[in-house]
């Protein structure tokens, strides 16, 4: 299992180590609840200009947005990792913007950190197939990320 958290330079100061440990313990625990034990994951943490530069790049909207998430998993994938055989799967990347965290976390009264452990889940699990596209969806994904925000945190402080 490979599990890559990575900051741009342009994204401001380096992230306390806690953060990252608890990056890379949500990352692990939903790989292995997909059966992804041997996939691979990267976080990239940047700015509102890089992700408004992908934002709009890919799903052609100018904007600055919070989370993106790219996928790789294809349908043959989630068969071997059904069976078991998920030999160095490259499951996906996810970029978050940690200018968009720091303003959501202002918002939502909580930690900057907290926000970005936030978008990383929710990212996370649209790389295995949770979406927001419908209201019994969204709620579906929302009560998933409360669940593992809270396992996130209890085994990692």
């Amino acid at each position: 299992m490979n599990i890559f958290v990575n900051q741009l330079n342009a994204a401001g100061e380096p992230l306390p180590k806690g953060l990252r440990k608890r990056l890379t313990a949500a990352a692990r625990l939903l790989l292995n609840e997909f059966h992804f034990q041997n996939g691979e994951v990267a976080i990239i943490l940047a700015g509102d200009s890089f992700l408004q530069q992908l934002n709009s790049q890919y799903r052609g909207l100018d904007s600055p947005t919070d989370v993106l998430t790219f996928s790789m998993l294809e349908p043959a994938d989630w068969e071997k990792a059904a069976a078991g055989e998920n030999e160095g799967v490259i499951v996906g990347d996810i970029y978050i913007s940690l200018d968009r965290a720091r303003e959501q976390a202002l918002t939502a009264g909580h930690s900057f950190e907290r926000e970005v452990l936030i978008l990383a889940i929710h990212g996370l699990l649209h790389l295995f197939g949770y979406d927001h596209e419908s209201t019994a969806a969204a709620e579906a994904m929302e009560r998933r990320e409360v669940d593992i925000l809270n396992r996130v945190e209890r085994i990692s402080g």
